[in-house]
């Protein structure tokens, strides 16, 4: 008891200590709502937004499909994008990624619609108290893909207030779409088809302003189930030379929710991919709950955006925005359970 009650006194140290720099969200962990499912689209010079839904299949598929909003400054128009990340049945890694201008975005809160263009077939929609649907045919650079994966058995999304952290006049929003579905359909590769079994989880962010000038790594891991698992996404923000974890996630022991928040997030091993690090062995002390114990067991592939960019191309869009962000997925163990993760690196 004195050790819990020496903790929460730490805690409330430690946040006052930033809380000057770094604002929480406003209100307390509740049931998102309908609306939470809208695009904020904010003006911005810089501004990006993810919906990423990331699906684990029985058969060791690995599947990260990201709808996206994304200003360049001054290098291009404000436009959306579609990418579809697959880890194979025979260990190879597929990306095709589609973009369109915004004025084709349909994005809708009672059906929960995200469509990139209304003649494409790049789309998510469906009820979250019924079935979510997740669709993307097209043919890119030879390969032919297939993919209609339907989400239910959706547990609850949560959100911690109005999901916003402020930092000067950087705004991060967060916000747990899915934290926990079931998987059935089917996905193709270049004709080879095989059945969808398996979970699925789904996150909402936004920032108005460069990810490269605000967090340096985000992490994503998902365990078990809503009787007894979690799903977490915490970044991290690097200022005056010290990192801040934020962010949040649910906790479920015995059906029972419980926020996590990070109080400290310690790298143990790494080793360096794609020109970043990636944590191959770390540990997450949240506020609420034990140190978690996190160690990669599969890491199936690293992916920037820049990839499809060459020569000064890429030299002149990795200057101008100060970096690139690099996203990596696989297997991991969150105290000894079987997990998967999606991490986000930033290069600069």
């Amino acid at each position: 008891m004195k050790n819990s009650i020496l903790l929460f006194i730490i805690s409330l140290v430690t946040l006052s200590s930033y809380a000057q720099r770094i604002e929480r969200p406003e209100g307390s962990f509740r049931d998102i709502e309908p609306t939470d499912f809208l695009a904020k689209n904010i003006p911005s010079k810089y501004y990006n937004e993810l919906y990423t839904y990331q699906i684990n299949l029985d058969n060791g598929v690995q599947i990260v499909y990201t709808f996206s909003i994304n200003d360049f400054g001054s290098l291009k128009d404000r436009v959306t994008g579609g990418k579809l990340n697959v880890h194979w049945t025979d260990g190879k890694n597929y990306v095709a990624n589609k973009e369109y201008p915004i004025d084709k975005f349909i994005n809708e809160a009672d059906s929960n619609s995200i469509i990139l263009h209304p003649e494409r077939n790049y789309w998510a929609k469906g009820s979250f108290e019924n079935e979510h649907v997740l669709n993307f045919k097209t043919t890119k650079n030879g390969v032919a893909y297939d993919v209609k994966l339907v989400l239910y058995d959706i547990a609850k999304g949560k959100i911690w207030g109005n999901g916003i952290y402020k930092y000067k006049d950087t705004q991060f929003g967060l916000s747990l779409l899915i934290p926990h579905a079931k998987v059935k359909g089917y996905i193709s590769i270049n004709g080879e088809r095989v059945e969808a079994r398996g979970e699925a989880v789904m996150d909402h962010m936004f920032q108005n302003n460069l990810a490269t000038d605000f967090m340096k790594k985000s992490y994503r891991l998902k365990t078990g189930d809503t009787e007894n698992g979690m799903f977490l996404h915490f970044v991290t923000v690097e200022k005056n030379g010290l990192l801040f974890p934020i962010g949040y996630g649910i906790k479920y022991t015995n059906g029972v929710k419980q926020m996590l928040t990070p109080a400290k997030i310690t790298p143990d091993q790494t080793k360096k991919t794609h020109g970043v690090y990636l944590d191959t062995q770390f540990a997450i002390k949240t506020y609420q709950t034990g140190t978690l114990d996190i160690k990669i067991k599969e890491h199936f592939n690293s992916y920037s955006i820049l990839d499809e960019l060459g020569g000064l191309k890429r030299i002149f869009a990795k200057r101008y925005v100060g970096g690139e962000v690099i996203e990596m997925n696989g297997t991991a163990s969150v105290n000894d359970v079987p997990a998967f993760f999606n991490f986000l690196a930033i290069d600069n």
